[in-house]
């Protein structure tokens, strides 16, 4: 009875009836002091049925908008690609809903590994841009590929730079594997040219210790907070860091990163400990 509740709660309560908005509020040193600035994050959404139906990214997008973002990023990984849908979603279908989303300073987007992986699997090829990118500026929403874009006017500017993924090309190699990269930080960065604080959408947290001070905070999915959490265990975290930038606010000397837990689930669909959830980060 007790492994029918969990499967039943891990299955399809937690993944596919909860859906919660995370704030944090935070003054990272980088930014400065008072300037206020709301972004909304929409992470990991993995399209598909049953946990992320077309109904269900509706929602997504309608709470998203409520919650009154200056700027709303999308963290990459649009579509499932795990062995258990049961029906698929489209990225074009997925891009379309999205279009649905407004922010004052607009909406950006950039890529996680499962959007390279799906590509690769489809066309064989790992020469960019990639079907996601191609189906989602075709729609018009703007993809930050290693890219900076100045937002805001005057004392309010800043700048809001996305990385491509840090994983999207697996090469073989023995007995394992390496991960290949196409994220240029350094190419990113070099775009800064005045000294407006600066915000990272990096797909991957692992980035994070290789981020200078010069920028005020990235923000970061991927590791849907473990997908599994039981209290402080977390068994599964795809990260070379293990448990280290899971979830969360997390703050190393005066570099400042927070990690959404996200939304769909990737490898089985199975949330257990880390309800699905649209990220609020308010800096002040």
């Amino acid at each position: 009875m007790a492994g029918l509740f969990a499967g039943l709660y891990g299955g399809f309560i937690e993944p596919d009836l909860w859906l919660r908005v995370q704030h944090w509020a935070l003054r990272p040193a980088g930014w400065p002091r008072g300037r206020k600035l709301r972004l909304v994050m929409v992470a990991d959404l993995h399209a598909g049925v049953p946990n992320m139906s077309e109904a269900r990214i509706a929602e997504v997008v309608d709470l998203a908008n409520a919650q009154g973002g200056d700027v709303i990023v999308l963290m990459g990984d649009y579509r499932a690609t795990h062995p258990w849908q049961v029906a698929t979603v489209p990225v074009e279908t997925v891009a379309g809903l999205l279009t649905g989303l407004t922010a004052p300073l607009g909406v950006y987007a950039i890529l996680g590994n499962h959007d390279w992986w799906e590509h690769i699997r489809h066309t064989g090829s790992a020469v960019p841009p990639i079907h996601t990118q191609t189906v989602f500026e075709a729609a018009g929403i703007a993809m930050l590929i290693n890219q900076a874009v100045k937002l805001g006017t005057g004392d309010a500017a800043f700048w809001l730079m996305g990385l491509d993924s840090q994983s999207g090309l697996q090469v073989m190699r023995h007995h394992g594997h390496d991960w290949i990269g196409m994220a240029d930080l350094a190419g990113t960065l070099a775009q800064l040219d005045d000294d407006a604080p600066a915000i990272l959408l990096a797909h991957e947290p692992d980035i994070f210790p290789q981020v200078p001070n010069r920028v005020a905070l990235t923000l970061s999915g991927h590791t849907h907070g473990g997908q599994v959490r039981l209290g402080p265990w977390v068994p599964v975290v795809p990260s070379q860091f293990g448990s280290r930038f899971a979830y969360g606010s997390i703050r190393e000397g005066l570099r400042h990163l927070v990690v959404s837990g996200g939304l769909g689930c990737s490898g089985m669909p199975v949330r257990i400990g880390v309800p699905p959830e649209i990220t609020v980060v308010d800096l002040s």
